[in-house]
């Protein structure tokens, strides 16, 4: 059986289409066209491209033996050369918190070189028909696309907190407790400041008086009342608010 995207001849056409312009457009027009079609998507393949860059890999410190392992799809060497460009990554850091351009003198490992290691490994997966992805350079490719605290995942944290704030202030007040950013804070084991950034509008007191009813006297969830007692109770509700503005 030939190798993914291949025919008896070598790559089949749509794969041959794509390596000679391995751009987005062109990615999507071929698998739009022709959505069955097995194409083999990486554009460096091989190890000739090592031989140009071992001085490269050498002044970072670099095994090219490593690299070449990683460029054949080794899930071991996968694995070893994605955490040393995390531990160059981190060293890089570092030596920025000390002084700038230090990766244009040469003293931090450039981020071009790890985007290229990335990419290589990457492409040696699929050339080789090697599709599995050590969790290391998993840790590798998200670091570089944002981290594990992307913006969306900021957002998601703030909205579980906010939701989290309402119901442990629902309860104090059940309770008798007059709740505040930092009485709520102490129960989540967070700073003030982190519930007070959740409350934008400054509308916490007023989402968590809308909560409080969920709760007994003993900040126990009540049980939850089928719909017609619902609208019984927020009646009676609705009149007791009418006779005290009376």
């Amino acid at each position: 059986m030939p190798p993914y995207g291949s025919d008896d001849s070598g790559f089949n056409a749509c794969s041959k289409a794509y390596k000679q312009d391995p751009s987005l457009e062109r990615y999507v027009k071929l698998r739009r066209e022709n959505p069955e079609a097995e194409i083999e998507v990486s554009p460096i393949g091989g190890l000739d491209p090592l031989l140009s860059m071992n001085k490269e890999l050498e002044r970072y410190g670099f095994d090219p033996d490593l690299v070449a392992g990683g460029m054949d799809a080794d899930p071991e060497a996968i694995s070893a050369l994605s955490l040393q460009i995390m531990e160059k990554m981190i060293e890089a850091r570092e030596l920025a918190r000390k002084e700038t351009h230090l990766a244009r003198r040469g003293l931090a490992i450039p981020e071009k070189l790890i985007t290229w290691l990335t990419l290589v490994m990457l492409d040696a997966l699929s050339w080789n028909d090697h599709l599995y992805i050590p969790r290391d350079l998993i840790v590798l490719i998200r670091e570089q696309l944002g981290g594990p605290n992307s913006e969306y995942q900021r957002q998601i944290s703030a909205s579980h907190g906010r939701s989290n704030a309402i119901l442990v202030g629902a309860q104090m007040i059940a309770k008798g407790i007059k709740p505040s950013f930092r009485l709520v804070a102490d129960v989540l084991r967070v700073h003030p400041t982190t519930v007070l950034r959740w409350f934008p509008q400054g509308d916490f007191l007023k989402q968590v008086e809308s909560f409080a009813h969920f709760f007994d006297a003993n900040g126990e969830m009540r049980p939850l009342a089928s719909p017609t007692k619902r609208r019984g109770r927020q009646k009676r509700s609705q009149r007791q608010q009418q006779k005290q503005t009376k």
